[in-house]
């Protein structure tokens, strides 16, 4: 594979110009829209344009500010329609290729390697906490590319990673809300199925007064402790043999939701520990919903960040009816306003008090449900472990792949489809 070497700037435009007239409504992407470690930008607002950089489909936005730029915010653009132009935060660099020189998602997949990013990160300046990327570290890297062609042979294998990434996560949030949705409706609105097949309440089911109001007859009210347990076996460092340990953290929880492998050498406070049947909720920030539930790794042992709460179940089964009761509209509004400490970003919940959450309850048909949903969890569980295996075969084939130390086969040149996953 031939290789033309060459500085970035003379193969791409850094903050192309744009046209979008002052008070515009268009889409806006702010740096929170942009997922840590992923390509695909997941939601954007609608809002008048006074400012900010500018883009278009085939663009590729990174980060340019501390420390999202470190945390790896670089999303690849391609939600808008044909020659709609968006606009967002001042704080992304926005790059395009010159037509014919370089393949745009290759360019995004060169701003992913360590090499190029280490490079920029070190040319940041400013105060502390306020540091911004220079240009000029992108402009002047010296690159070694190769042809257009093979821009897009490589670009291509990595994109079908992202897109069987990005696919399993669709079907991961259908899976979700199908069993939210569920539990809403024979939980909530109490229209499960009655004797005759018929939505409960809706067809004149008998309800009863109680401490939350009315619920069926025959039914009662339970708190969360009374179904699962509060596990809270701990893990220290300083005591511990292991060399490596599955790290159920908050950051990775933010990334994807997949565990880490750390080194104990490098954790520096107690964790828990966590095995089979496990349900993690933060009691840090209520607002922001972290509900996990969790697949556990046989060959390591399992911890979890100290901010989460473990809910400990029998079984699989019991499990799918803890993780909806967890994930439900009512619980969570329960955390937020039993929520103490300083606003923003310091607020927990005490432990003792968000398993003591209150909610109407009938062994049978929560049985009935769980027969319904289980299977969900599970292939979410699978689907999961999936992400975690394509995602460390794209990273580890990114910068293999873009360095040439692996070389595509010359018969492989001309025909893309044998690429797709």
């Amino acid at each position: 594979m031939e290789y033309k070497s060459c500085k970035l700037k003379e193969v791409i435009v850094l903050n192309p110009k744009l046209k979008l007239s002052k008070n515009t409504i268009a889409k806006k992407v702010s740096m929170d829209n942009l997922i840590e470690n992923q390509k695909r930008i997941e939601s954007f607002s609608y809002s008048q344009f006074k400012g900010g950089s500018k883009f278009k489909n085939g663009d590729t936005l990174l980060a340019r500010i501390t420390p999202c730029l470190e945390n790896g915010k670089t999303a690849y653009v391609d939600i808008l329609d044909s020659d709609e132009i968006a606009f967002g935060s001042t704080e992304f660099f926005v790059l395009r290729p010159k037509e014919d020189l370089m393949d745009n998602q290759y360019l995004y997949y060169l701003m992913r390697t360590h090499k190029l990013r280490n490079i920029v990160i070190k040319s940041m300046t400013g105060t502390s906490g306020r540091q911004r990327a220079q240009k000029e570290s992108i402009l002047e890297f010296e690159v070694n590319l190769p042809s257009l062609k093979q821009q897009k042979i490589i670009a291509k294998i990595l994109k079908n990673l992202d897109d069987k990434i990005e696919l399993n996560q669709d079907i991961i949030a259908n899976l979700e809300e199908l069993s939210q949705t569920l539990f809403k409706r024979w939980f909530v609105d109490f229209e499960f199925p009655d004797e005759n097949g018929n939505p409960y309440q809706s067809s004149g089911g008998e309800m009863v007064v109680s401490e939350l109001g009315e619920i069926p007859k025959g039914w009662k009210v339970v708190q969360l402790k009374d179904l699962a347990g509060h596990k809270k076996d701990t893990f220290n460092p300083k005591k511990s043999g292991e060399k490596e340990v599955l790290h159920f953290s908050l950051p990775a929880f933010d990334n994807r939701k997949l565990p880490v492998l750390d080194k104990v050498i490098n954790i520096k406070s107690n964790k828990w520990i966590i095995d089979e049947n496990c349900i993690l909720f933060s009691k840090m920030n209520p607002t922001t919903r972290r509900i996990w539930l969790t697949s556990i790794d046989d060959k390591y042992l399992n911890i979890a960040s100290s901010e989460f709460i473990v809910l400990k179940s029998d079984n699989s089964f019991n499990n799918a009816f803890i993780y909806n009761v967890c994930t439900s509209d009512g619980f969570n509004e329960f955390l937020v306003s039993n929520a103490t400490g300083s606003t923003n970003s310091r607020q927990r919940v005490k432990p003792d008090i968000a398993i003591r959450y209150n909610f109407a309850f009938n062994s049978e048909i929560a049985s009935l449900f769980s027969e319904a949903v289980e299977p969900y969890l599970e292939k979410i569980k699978l689907l999961r472990n999936e992400i975690q295996k394509l995602t460390e075969l794209r990273d580890t084939l990114l910068p293999k792949l873009m360095s040439g130390e692996i070389e595509i086969p010359d018969e492989v040149w001309g025909d893309e489809d044998e690429l797709s996953i």
